[in-house]
C-alpha cells in the first residue's frame, strides 16, 4: 500500500489543521498589529509602540525584540510553505504504524523545522541591528536607505536563484517523498531531527529571498505576503525549478534597474 493511499483520520486532520493554522494565523495577526503600532522618532527612539515601550535601538531588549519579530515572520511566512511536507509526514507515520497517533510526531517535525528558521531569525536580527547602527537601514522598519544597495540585494537574490546550491535545496524541498525515504527516523525525536534537517534545506533555498525584505522594509506586510506566495509556489507548482530560474532573471533585471 502506498503512503498516498493512507489518509489521516478525520480527527487527526482536524487537530493538525487547527494547530498549524492557529500558529500561522496568530503570527500574521501579531505582525499586522506590530506594523500598525509602530512609530519611530528621528533620534532612533521607539515612540508610541506598545510592542516595545521605552526601548532604544541600543538596548539589549531591542535586539531581543528584533529576534522575536524575525521568529514570528518565520512562522508566518515559512510554515505555510512546509504544509505539504507536514501532512505527507503524517501519512507516512500512520502508514508505518496505523495504531499510533501521528499528531505528536508531526508536531515535533514542525518544531524542528521552526527551530532551524529561528536560528536564521537570530542571524537576521543581529544583521538588522548592526545595519541600523551603521545607518544603512532605517530604525525598526529595517528598510535600506541606499537604492544602489537595495538594487544589489535584489540582483544578488536573483543570481542565487540560478546557482547549483539553489537548485539542490529547492529539489529537496520539492520532493518530500524522497526526503523521507532517504532520511527517515522513528519517534518524536527522529521527527524533530527530520524537521530540523528540512528546515536547513528550506533556509538554503530561501535565505536570499528573505533578505529582499530589507529592500521593501522588514515590516512591509505586502511584501511579506508576496514572498510567502512566491516561496510556496516554487515548491509546489509544476516545473518549479524553471519558475525559480525565470524569477531569478527577473530579479536581476529589477535589481540592475534600481541601481541605475
Amino acid at each position: 500500500m502506498s503512503v498516498a493511499s493512507v489518509p489521516l483520520l478525520l480527527r487527526q486532520r482536524v487537530v493538525l489543521s487547527i494547530a498549524l493554522f492557529v500558529m500561522i494565523g496568530l503570527s500574521w495577526a501579531y505582525l499586522v498589529w506590530m506594523a500598525a503600532d509602530m512609530a519611530v522618532s528621528a533620534g532612533g527612539e521607539i515612540a508610541h509602540c506598545a510592542a516595545m515601550p521605552g526601548m532604544t535601538s541600543s538596548s539589549a531588549a531591542y535586539v531581543w525584540w528584533l529576534f522575536v519579530m524575525w521568529a514570528v515572520m518565520a512562522v508566518a511566512m515559512m510554515l505555510p510553505t512546509s504544509l505539504p511536507l507536514v501532512f505527507l509526514f503524517g501519512r507516512y507515520t500512520r502508514a508505518k504504524n496505523p495504531e499510533k497517533d501521528p499528531v505528536p510526531a508531526t508536531l515535533a517535525l514542525v518544531g524542528g523545522y521552526l527551530v532551524a528558521w529561528f536560528a536564521y531569525g537570530l542571524a537576521a536580527a543581529l544583521l538588522q541591528w548592526g545595519l541600523e547602527h551603521l545607518e544603512v537601514v532605517t530604525p525598526v522598519m529595517g528598510e535600506l536607505r541606499s537604492p544602489a544597495i537595495g538594487g544589489a540585494v535584489i540582483a544578488g537574490a536573483g543570481i542565487f536563484q540560478l546557482t547549483p546550491a539553489k537548485t539542490a535545496c529547492l529539489s529537496k524541498c520539492r520532493t518530500p517523498t524522497m526526503f523521507f525515504n532517504t532520511r527517515w527516523r522513528d519517534g518524536k525525536r527522529g521527527a524533530f531531527i527530520m524537521g530540523f534537517d528540512d528546515g536547513l534545506y528550506c533556509i538554503g533555498c530561501c535565505w536570499a529571498m528573505m533578505l529582499v525584505m530589507f529592500v521593501a522594509g522588514v515590516m512591509n506586510l505586502f511584501w511579506m505576503g508576496a514572498l510567502t506566495v512566491f516561496m510556496l509556489a516554487e515548491k509546489i507548482v509544476p516545473r518549479g525549478l524553471l519558475f525559480a530560474r525565470a524569477t531569478g532573471v527577473a530579479l536581476i533585471a529589477a535589481g540592475v534597474w534600481r541601481m541605475l
